[in-house]
């Protein structure tokens, strides 16, 4: 099976990569997302993620992006069509409204911003291809220096303020890249879906909460716990899990490696 995956967003390709390591049937192959459909190499899916690395946490959308993804979706469509392969598409949980709670994928999108009808837009091109595949996430974590996490890592050493934002949940990267290929490597041996599936790990956060936690391990300022966390509910991704026996995994679990990572703190933390 060969997965190419169409993005400038290298974080998340190298993820792809390990993960792909445990497959000995798979291969990866990624093109820059100038490159014209018709150059493109053989696939049997075709992975696009439109919100690049600002699908991460703390990150803003780039509109022009998914400007762009908007009028090139078209004919990548075209291309999945005529070469018989399958079209995936990352999308967000920011088509939703931030008051719809525990949204499952029957949930009609009720957010008139621009970047929900960016998102909703490319999600109806992708669904015109048959047996596409769309997977709709909250924000990610990556160990990326130029990434959201790292971005609220300066914030929460500067004791800046939160944002009011709450989030469904949150990912690491290599969770992200363990869901899509899990999925592929199930459809390509003859399991038959498409279609929009929800996952986020869990569990739901909010920034103020998330900073928080962060402090902890920083070992910098306190900021106040959120004593609302509990009451949060995420995303319903029971769709995915009754489909391909998907479970979600917790982002808190994963914080620790992760600031390994961006060498702010040591191996041996408390």
């Amino acid at each position: 099976m060969r997965l190419l995956f169409l993005s400038d967003y290298q974080a998340f390709f190298q993820a792809l990569e390990e993960e792909a390591k445990r497959y000995a049937s798979l291969e990866i192959v990624c093109c820059d997302s100038q490159t014209q459909p018709l150059a493109l190499p053989d696939f049997d899916f075709l992975l696009v993620a439109p919100l690049g690395q600002s699908c991460e946490v703390g990150l803003a959308a780039d509109l022009e992006q998914l400007e762009f993804w908007q009028n090139k979706l078209p004919q990548l469509v075209e291309l999945c069509t005529s070469r018989q392969a399958r079209l995936v598409l990352w999308s967000s949980d920011l088509v939703f409204n931030p008051g719809q709670q525990a949204v499952s994928e029957l949930d009609i999108p009720e957010n008139t911003s621009p970047l929900s009808q960016l998102l909703t837009s490319l999600e109806k091109q992708a669904v015109s291809c048959g047996q596409s595949i769309i997977l709709r996430t909250p924000p990610s974590l990556s160990s990326d220096p130029k990434g959201g996490l790292a971005q609220l890592v300066s914030k929460c050493k500067a004791h800046k303020a939160p944002d009011n934002i709450d989030y469904r949940g949150l990912q690491p990267l290599d969770d992200v890249a363990r869901v899509l290929l899990g999925i592929l490597l199930q459809i390509d041996a003859g399991a038959q879906a498409s279609g929009i599936y929800h996952y986020a790990g869990s569990e739901p956060v909010s920034q103020t909460e998330l900073l928080h936690t962060l402090a902890r391990y920083l070992k910098t300022p306190a900021y106040p716990a959120d004593p609302s966390g509990t009451n949060r509910q995420g995303m319903n991704s029971r769709h995915l899990l009754e489909n391909f026996g998907v479970h979600p995994r917790a982002w808190r679990s994963c914080l620790p490696t992760l600031l390994e990572q961006l060498n702010e703190i040591s191996s041996t933390h408390e």
